[in-house]
């Protein structure tokens, strides 16, 4: 009796040790809020382009949005977390991977690379 209630013990700090619900919602998360931002973003710097060629009207306050750096940068980590973690699910999935902890942290590092450079090359 003693052996078993010592052996479940061990079996629950396993499953704990193994476990870590946050990642899972923390990438789920991101990935949601940053749907939004290009839900919202995409269209706009669409809409400035056309507006700012003379193709549409409002080629006043709206084009100037087609060449604001924060706009692009905002779009660009957007873009790569978005894809990134999309990636990830896809993935999951399939079933290519077990351990969501290592591709997370992995797909975030990659992340942050890629939008450092991009944000490097659109300031300078």
């Amino acid at each position: 009796m003693a052996t078993s209630g010592a052996q479940t013990s061990r079996s629950l700090q396993e499953v704990k040790v193994k476990q870590r619900p946050y990642v899972g919602y923390v990438a789920w998360l991101v990935q949601r809020i940053t749907a939004l931002i290009l839900l919202f973003l995409l269209p706009i710097k669409i809409y400035s382009g056309y507006a700012m060629i003379g193709k549409l009207p409002g080629a006043g306050a709206i084009s100037s949005l087609h060449l604001n750096a924060m706009l692009d940068s905002l779009l660009i980590f957007a873009l790569i977390f978005h894809a990134l973690y999309g990636f990830r699910v896809i993935l999951i999935d399939i079933g290519v991977i077990r351990d969501n902890r290592n591709v997370f942290k992995t797909f975030t590092i990659i992340g942050a690379i890629m939008c450092a450079l991009t944000f490097y090359f659109i300031v300078s």
